[in-house]
């Protein structure tokens, strides 16, 4: 604890990186990087993709040592996940890529604090994602995406897997304490309970919410122990709170309110220290409980740390009814919105990558009041710079994206809409086959990634012009369409791609194709169709750095308005939904804000005409769609 009139600092250690991403398939980035104190106030840090491990003083910033896992035969390494056993001097890393926890000797020298290098590598079923030490530091236990494994580290250079115990699928928390083991499963909203003295399953504790038992999204992940209370803190990112279950009886007692998307948690002498994924300002991954001191691990994203006294038992039903209402679960006074039953046909159509401030920033007003945006920041606005940079002539005053602005001019556009929880078009496309919704999904891949998003767009009008239009069949009830050029890449001048800008307006040429040929065929009367990005922005947003844009395009979509409604990627699949009639995929959607105010209760039928774009920054005939 910080002592009276002491103040919290924030340090900033950069870390080496390698240029090169692990392999994708091990998905080593969904694991949490490492942060550890060591003696002397050193610490130890994971550095990721550079597959090592950093040695930096605490008090200087200095960087001391690195200790590096793509030795004796290993390549490719990620430093993830790091557990300290300071009493043996022994630091375990977690290696998803290659599968293994490497066991290093973590002695420092008394002049160069150099550790001494690695004693063992411990091979596993599966990528590690969390570890924990048992009390007795005899057992190190790792969760993989089916199991969880137990590895006999009572002589750490000759450690072993002893056990490995299944579990609920999905990257999980872990926590250790005596005769028990805890893990959080994502997946299933549940925490596993294993015996430690006989490696088995004792129980699992299902954590739901009232009234919505049959969905999942509480995504419960970094877990605490309180010894005192005998409580396992869970942090529940998928509802921005910190569950708290008693472990005595295995119920849910209640939750608390957290940050956004919290991650990780830890208990200290009855304070509660919360990571949580976004926040402001450069974020952190993990925050460690040593003695006096608190040391949170940053990564390249935004984020806060939520401190607060461990409520009492009888506090929770009123900081439970907070986070209730907090994250939409609660039932709610005000009346239901509905959308118009005309509509029979929506379509989705998902961008990559862009802040509302670089496209959109430059929409000053709608017929229904002012648009929160930065004009300044709309350098993909209508009047924005093309940079030549030493390659060629630099443009002023471009209209970089016409078709985009047209939309939000004719009709919806949300100012507060967040790319923070999107779903994958998986899980989407399974929730409307169960529900019997007929859908067509086109997927980009089919193309080459050199194709342009024109192209994309006359693949995606062919094919609905073959398929439906000429026999007289019905269009699918949900069309979803990828247009990803919009994140921009190597410029390809021969391709049509003299400038960075030049992708973002074939983006949007794409865009304002489709929308004519959907807007001149029979089903256009009844049709709603949404156009947004599909994850987290890149870029500048003065509100905040998730914002991006979502239009609302169709004849029964109200004419130049804007939507203050805070939502996101989840609220726009709970429109969706409304308008098919299936109902929540999870407790994401169901509890997520809708964008059913952006609709009209009369139609205005009228096509849209494409606008087109300027051929100095791209040239869609250089490759011409298919027809």
């Amino acid at each position: 604890m910080l002592e009276h009139g002491q103040k919290w600092e924030v340090h900033e250690y950069p870390l080496a990186r390698s240029n090169e991403e692990p392999p994708v398939d091990n998905n080593p980035g969904a694991a949490p990087l490492g942060v550890v104190f060591a003696k002397d106030r050193m610490v130890f840090v994971s550095e990721g993709s550079s597959g090592r491990v950093a040695l930096i003083d605490a008090e200087t910033g200095d960087p001391r040592s690195a200790v590096d896992l793509n030795r004796n035969g290993f390549h490719d390494s990620f430093s993830a996940d790091l557990v300290l056993d300071a009493s043996r001097n022994i630091l375990y890393v977690a290696d998803p890529p290659n599968s293994r926890v490497v066991v290093i000797d973590s002695r420092l020298g008394a002049i160069d604090a150099r550790p001494r290098g690695i004693l063992a590598s411990v091979a596993l079923s599966g990528p590690p994602f969390a570890m924990a030490l048992s009390p007795d530091r005899k057992k190190l236990y790792v969760t993989e995406p089916e199991s969880v494994s137990v590895i006999d580290a009572s002589e750490p250079a000759a450690a072993k897997v002893e056990a490995a115990i299944h579990k609920a699928s999905g990257p999980s928390g872990i926590v250790a304490a005596v005769g028990h083991v805890y893990v959080s499963n994502a997946a299933d909203d549940s925490i596993t309970v294993i015996d430690s003295s006989t490696n088995r399953v004792e129980t699992q504790i299902a954590i739901r919410i009232p009234g919505l038992e049959q969905l999942r999204g509480v995504a419960p992940a970094g877990l605490a122990y309180d010894e005192k209370t005998g409580w396992l803190l869970a942090a529940e990112a998928g509802i921005n709170a910190v569950g708290v279950i008693d472990t005595r009886s295995a119920t849910v007692l209640g939750h608390i309110p957290a940050g956004w998307s919290p991650t990780s948690v830890v208990v200290d002498r009855s304070t509660v220290y919360v990571v949580n994924r976004w926040g402001q300002g450069r974020g952190p991954s993990a925050v460690i409980g040593s003695g006096s001191v608190r040391i949170v691990g940053g990564d390249a994203s935004d984020g806060s740390v939520s401190i607060y006294p461990l409520p009492s038992a009888a506090e929770l039903p009123g900081l439970t009814e907070f986070v209730m209402r907090a994250a939409g679960l609660a039932a709610s006074p005000r009346n239901e919105r509905s959308v118009p039953s005309e509509i029979r046909h929506v379509v989705v159509i998902e961008k990559t990558s862009r802040a509302f401030d670089e496209i959109l920033g430059d929409v000053r007003r709608a017929a229904n009041g002012p648009v929160v945006g930065a004009p300044a920041l709309a350098r993909y606005g209508k009047q924005g710079s093309i940079n030549g940079g030493r390659e060629r002539l630099s443009l002023h005053d471009v209209n970089v994206t016409p078709n985009q602005h047209a939309i939000a001019d004719r009709w919806a556009l949300s100012d507060n809409f967040y790319a923070d929880s999107a779903a994958s078009w998986n899980n989407v496309g399974d929730h409307l086959t169960r529900n019997g919704i007929s859908f067509l999904h086109f997927d980009a891949s089919k193309l080459s990634g050199n194709s342009s998003d024109t192209e994309r767009a006359g693949g995606v009008i062919l094919e609905i012009k073959k398929q439906y239009v000429e026999t007289g069949a019905d269009l699918p009830q949900f069309l979803h369409v990828y247009l990803p050029n919009d994140h921009a890449g190597k410029l390809r001048p021969r391709d049509g791609y003299p400038y960075e800008e030049s992708f973002l307006v074939d983006n949007d040429n794409a865009l304002g194709r489709l929308l004519e040929f959907l807007s001149g065929t029979r089903w256009w009367t009844g049709m709603a169709v949404f156009v947004t990005d599909d994850s987290v922005p890149r870029g500048v947003d003065h509100i905040d750095a998730h914002r991006t844009m979502l239009l609302c395009a169709g004849p029964w979509t109200k004419r130049n308005y804007v939507s203050h409604i805070n939502s996101n990627v989840a609220g726009l699949w709970k429109t969706v939904f409304a308008i098919l009639k299936v109902p929540p995929m999870s407790l994401l959607d169901a509890s997520a804000a809708d964008l059913k105010d952006c609709f009209a209760s009369s139609a205005d039928t009228s096509p849209y005409t494409a606008i087109p774009v300027d051929k100095r920054v791209y040239d869609p005939d250089m490759k011409a769609p298919a027809q």
